[in-house]
């Protein structure tokens, strides 16, 4: 990661980042070397899931891990020691872990071929077998790699946690929030394939079920509990926990819906996801639902036609992107992430009781970074 990418509080703020960037990398590295050293003893192919692990993980922003890292920081009210430094980036590779196993699962299910700028890990493991003219499909071969991966992910996520030293009550309470964090993104994972079947029957609407999978999908494993992780780590009250978590719910709900907008309006080159992936894969967005209910009936009757169709022309997507702007459903979902952002500001203003400068100022940076919707074309 750059430091152009880094919180701009400062220059201290930016060397802390890059140091903490750093150490993740090295602690990942040396950690998968570790296990890559046992599963040769179990087969010379075993072996190679560590390097599909490795090649998974470049490129990301690391954004989850210095949620945790920035919370904690902002929890100490001061500069943190090397070795809180250590703890932190401990706890943010196994998050980071965590992260990669949700994707993995996550293409699987959406049916996504792209990941990053290249093939998700079930298209290239597919690739893989027909390259090697293995027998039986391909296709169940890829999804079949990227469950085991992804479930081996996850498993090496807990140990990595669970090596993070400190004082024992602060480190059983980071356990505690790490727990929460898996816990409650697969039950968001849950809503959403429900919401997405039309199951969903609890939420009142289907702009209420889209928040609700947004609440519990996206907003506990990227900002609330990494946050409250580096947070309990550093010995936060419940206090500052509790000041933390409502800027966190915040920001992760105007994260998603910017995310959701990228499916639109954003630059495939950048997102490294294809445009019009939300349209083909039939996700319920609040981007949908307000589209939907702004709509009229031959608009309600596109809509229809083309969510979740595969097979849909770029035409089609086109003509849906279209309607999304026209009704203006796009503009209020911008207009909505500004404001949750803004909200978030205001909850780390400079009467914040407990949390210090340098954490706020690194914790505001990385709620600009995922909030900004200025640069988008909408």
């Amino acid at each position: 990661m750059s430091t152009a990418e880094a919180p701009p509080g400062g220059g201290r703020a930016i060397e802390l980042d890059d140091l903490l960037v750093a150490r993740i990398t090295e602690i990942t590295r040396t950690e998968l070397a570790r296990r890559r050293r046992r599963l040769e003893e179990i087969s010379p192919e075993t072996a190679t899931l560590v390097d599909s692990l490795e090649s998974y993980l470049e490129g990301g922003k690391l954004l989850r891990p210095r949620f945790c890292f920035w919370g904690g920081v902002a929890a100490l009210g001061r500069e943190p020691t090397a070795q809180e430094i250590d703890d932190l980036a401990r706890c943010g590779a196994a998050i980071e872990l965590v992260q990669a196993a949700a994707l993995m699962h996550d293409d699987v299910i959406d049916h996504s071929p792209v990941r990053r700028g290249r093939p998700a890990l079930h298209a290239a493991a597919a690739a893989r077998h027909e390259r090697d003219r293995l027998v039986g499909s391909a296709e169940d071969f890829g999804v079949a790699v990227a469950i085991v991966l992804g479930d081996l992910a996850l498993s090496w996520a807990e140990q990595l946690a669970a090596a993070v030293e400190g004082d024992s009550a602060c480190t059983a309470r980071a356990r505690r929030e790490f727990d929460e964090l898996r816990t409650e993104v697969m039950s968001g994972q849950f809503l959403d394939i429900l919401h997405q079947a039309g199951g969903f029957a609890s939420a009142p609407d289907a702009e209420q079920a889209a928040l609700a999978v947004i609440r519990w999908k996206t907003v506990p494993y990227t900002v609330l509990r990494p946050v409250r992780v580096g947070a309990a780590l550093m010995g936060a009250d419940d206090t500052v926990l509790e000041r933390l978590s409502n800027w966190a719910i915040e920001v992760g709900t105007a994260f998603q819906l910017r995310d959701d907008l990228l499916s639109v309006v954003g630059d495939q080159d950048e997102t490294g996801k294809p445009i019009g992936g939300d349209i083909v894969e039939g996700k319920r967005t609040v981007l949908l639902a307000r589209t939907e209910a702004a709509a009229d009936g031959p608009g309600r009757a596109l809509l229809s036609g083309v969510i979740g169709r595969a097979d849909a022309a770029p035409s089609e997507i086109a003509a849906a992107h279209e309607l999304m702007v026209a009704t203006g459903a796009v503009r209020s979902v911008a207009d909505e992430v500004r404001e949750r952002a803004r909200r978030g500001h205001d909850l780390l203003d400079d009467s914040a009781a407990g949390i210090g400068q340098l954490g706020r100022d690194g914790l505001s940076a990385l709620a600009a970074l995922a909030t900004d919707v200025e640069s988008l074309p909408a």
